[in-house]
């Protein structure tokens, strides 16, 4: 009779579902924005190259014709 008995926790009720789902519903959301961010800073890196070598052509057919 000495053991303490463990009380309920209701606000973190571990088999609430409605609770569950949307944190279920969250963990994907943040995957999926995770993911969109990866995407945009891929394009933004792709573009930054494709401008660096078109100005890099024009600056050496700009040299070229001047000499």
């Amino acid at each position: 009779m000495g053991r303490k008995r463990e009380e309920y926790d209701w606000l973190n009720d571990p088999f609430d579902e409605k609770k569950a789902a949307e944190e279920l519903q969250q963990a994907q959301m943040s995957g999926c924005s995770r993911l969109g961010v990866l995407l945009a800073l891929l394009v933004v890196v792709a573009l930054v190259v494709l401008v660096a070598v078109v100005a890099c052509g024009a600056l050496s057919l700009g040299s070229d014709l001047g000499s």
